[in-house]
């Protein structure tokens, strides 16, 4: 492509007029995206003043970001290679990299990949006045947090970032984009409209979509795409509408919108009939080590009747020491039970292989009087029920609740309800155990909920 054959739409144009510092420019495959980008990025450079002169783009791999710069003919690189010089490989003397003339003086333009972090530490390490993040979806998110960590400290910094649609409890959304002023609202699908809380004057967000984006491309060509991907799977969301959408095998995520969260400043605790406490023991390989159990306290309280269910607080307890757990749990119950005595009833807890000695051991060090210490109820027949307690009842009471809206997580509860979007599904309908953190906050909420298994799995009785 040469220059002058790129069709420039009012919302092209638009990105390139935009002085925003944080531009985030997500939504279908092949509507201009990345071109945009392009075009954007290298404005920014070539009217960077004398002292800004290194810049980078990254991407999740370094023959991806050569791919999408240096063999692109539809690059910056290529369309205006008068201004660039040749690209120099070397992983020496800071990196792969290019020079570029500028207005105001030669410009250094970095490649990296977000998938060797030596590489791009070693490029965030330098002063730089510029990144261009490639696919924000599949990048890492420590190199996302440093990056923007940078660029917000940088004086005259700006970052442009490009996306297909993710999952959207990913970092790169709940910390950064979802708090982007939304440009063009009314060409912005309803399901990403839902999670913007727009909050951060200095981010810009952009959707692109094949309704208003894509007019290189035929009615054909635009039908094709629609029939690639199954409707309703990930990829459909991701690459067709450009919106964040859900993993195939999730259990609960189709379900679970924002209204299920409550304020908790708001929440009415005099009505609630009663409060119980889980703990589901975890091995605790440090708060980084997101892949392995966690130990996980919830606070979940039950309104009269037992009609709703509401995720009061839940949380990780990074210790192994018993001690210290009994100590950190009862530092988070002290307030419900000084102020709310007689419904604060049980601690219950998941102990593993510790068998009940820990049980037993946490009622002699719990500080609070008259609270019941127990194991928890995992699988088994409730008397009156014709339907035992095991895995896959347990995910089917849950999911009953949640297209109900009786199972409700307040604003201090968000990591339970976020871990619960995340939960997969096995063939039999149970959540699937991955060992990790999200089964732990699953598990945390459903041994609050068998301790009632009667009450609030008692549909019919439930008012609307």
């Amino acid at each position: 492509m040469e220059a002058h054959e790129i069709i420039y739409t009012e919302k092209m144009k638009a990105v390139i007029r935009d002085d925003a510092q944080f531009l985030f420019l997500l939504g279908s495959t092949g509507c201009s995206k990345s071109l945009t980008a392009n075009i954007k990025f290298m404005k920014q450079v070539f009217q960077a003043p004398k002292e800004h002169s290194q810049f980078a783009i990254i991407c999740s791999t370094i023959k991806v970001a050569e791919k999408l710069i240096i063999d692109n003919p539809d690059s910056f690189y290529n369309m205006f290679s008068w201004h660039c010089s040749k690209y120099n490989s070397s992983s020496a003397v800071g990196g792969a990299h290019f020079d570029f003339q500028g207005l105001h003086g030669v410009k250094k333009i970095y490649l990296a990949g977000a998938d060797d972090k030596n590489s791009y530490q070693q490029v965030l390490g330098m002063n730089l006045s510029g990144v261009w993040l490639e696919e924000m979806s599949v990048l890492h998110i420590d190199c996302l947090r440093e990056v923007f960590g940078r660029i917000q400290r940088k004086q005259g910094g700006k970052l442009i970032g490009t996306s297909n649609g993710g999952l959207p409890t990913q970092e790169m959304y709940t910390e950064f984009i979802n708090h982007a002023i939304v440009q063009y609202p009314e060409t912005v699908p309803v399901v990403e409209m839902e999670d913007m809380m727009q909050d951060d004057s200095r981010y810009h967000y952009y959707h692109f979509n094949f309704k208003y984006d894509a007019p290189h491309m035929t009615e054909e060509q635009i039908e094709g795409l629609y029939r690639t991907y199954p409707v309703g799977s990930f990829y459909y969301f991701s690459k067709i509408l450009g919106c964040r959408g859900f993993q195939d095998g999730v259990l609960y995520a189709k379900y679970m919108t924002n209204d299920l969260i409550v304020d908790y400043d708001k929440i009415n605790s005099n009505a609630l009939e009663e409060i119980i406490c889980s703990v589901d023991m975890g091995t605790n390989n440090g708060l980084d080590d997101t892949k392995h159990a966690k130990t996980i306290a919830s606070i979940v309280g039950f309104s009269r009747g037992y009609q709703r269910v509401v995720v009061l607080e839940a949380s990780v307890i990074p210790s192994n020491d018993l001690d210290t757990i009994v100590k950190e749990v009862d530092a988070k119950l002290y307030p419900y039970w000084a102020n709310y005595y007689t419904k604060l009833t049980k601690i219950v807890i998941d102990y593993g292989d510790s068998g009940g000695m820990l049980v037993r051991s946490w009622r002699n060090k719990t500080r609070l009087r008259n609270v019941k210490v127990k194991a928890c109820i995992k699988t088994g027949k409730v008397a009156g029920e014709s339907k035992a307690i095991n895995l896959q009842s347990r995910a089917q009471l849950k999911c009953m609740l949640i297209m109900n809206k009786c199972l409700l997580w307040s604003s201090r509860a968000i990591e339970s309800f976020n871990a619960h979007k995340r939960i997969l599904s096995t063939p039999n309908g149970e959540e699937m155990e991955q060992s990790n953190i999200n089964n732990d906050y699953g598990d945390s909420l459903t041994y609050t909920l068998t301790e009632n298994w009667v009450k609030v799995s008692n549909i019919s009785k439930r008012r609307k």
